[in-house]
């Protein structure tokens, strides 16, 4: 399960109809939890299937320039207090394992399954001064994933790398087309006795902006990088399984127009 919370400031100055600019203040908690399956084919050959549950919940407070509450005469189109929780679109995989000496090697092809909800275009809504929604669960297309990985014990240490990349090769049928990602991670990791272990290590995300019918728009998904530390401890309990807790936090970020911050994302992980 990943969580993470946003806190979003920005002037609206362009709506249809506006009396006056003033500030929306937007609190997001986006929280995650990842239901992972995996079974084995032949050795060194397996099948992975992901299924997210997605829960947002978003609250929104309006201000004049002054910073004192404010409430528009006209309703906001753009924002409202709401929770959504839906499933959002599951991945499958092959999965490909070798072992050469001290060298582990990984790798798996697969797709996401476009079931997710997606929306209509909230930009054009916007425009028109019509109710939108930007929070959408999926993009509404089959998105070919990438993986591959390699672990290297070296005495009572573990050095790990991977890189990945998810690819998005058309728009769905509203017209909305996701970025491609990239990522890629390095990362140190040791055991802590019989049951525990620590790790930490660097992330390294890019997104690439999104387009709808074929335009990147002023606002949204104008593209982003995101490198971050991350680090994280796991505890193995007989009959049980392992239990996992991990933190990244960003030390730089290079985006295009206005973007969300993540100030701390949190992971915590069961597996048996």
């Amino acid at each position: 399960m990943t969580a993470t919370s946003l806190r979003i400031e920005h002037i609206e100055s362009e709506d249809p109809g506006l009396v006056a600019p003033h500030w929306h203040v937007q609190r997001l908690l986006v929280g995650e939890l990842d239901v992972s399956i995996a079974r084995g084919i032949t050795p060194g050959l397996g099948i992975a299937l992901a299924i997210p549950l997605r829960q947002v919940r978003d609250r929104i407070r309006v201000e004049d320039l002054a910073r004192t509450p404010y409430s528009p005469p006209i309703p906001d189109t753009h924002h409202r207090n709401e929770t959504l929780v839906n499933v959002a679109d599951p991945r499958v995989s092959a999965v490909i394992a070798e072992q050469h000496g001290a060298w582990g090697l990984r790798a798996s092809v697969g797709s996401s399954i476009p079931i997710g909800r997606t929306e209509s275009n909230p930009f054009a809504l916007g425009r028109l001064g019509l109710l939108h929604q930007h929070i959408q669960f999926g993009t509404g297309t089959w998105d070919p994933l990438l993986t591959a990985s390699a672990l290297r014990s070296v005495g009572a240490f573990g050095l790990d790398a991977t890189a990945s990349v998810k690819f998005s090769l058309y728009e769905n049928s509203q017209g909305f087309r996701a970025g491609n990602r990239y990522g890629a991670t390095l990362g140190v990791g040791r055991k802590l006795g019989t049951a525990w272990g620590g790790s930490a290590g660097l992330v390294l995300d890019r997104e690439s902006p999104e387009k709808w019918i074929g335009e990147v728009e002023e606002e949204g998904n104008l593209g982003r990088t995101d490198l971050m530390v991350t680090a994280g401890f796991g505890h193995s309990i007989a009959h049980v399984g392992s239990l996992s807790f991990r933190a990244q936090v960003p030390i730089k970020t290079w985006a295009t127009g206005e973007q969300v911050e993540y100030p701390l994302i949190v992971t915590l992980g069961w597996a048996r």
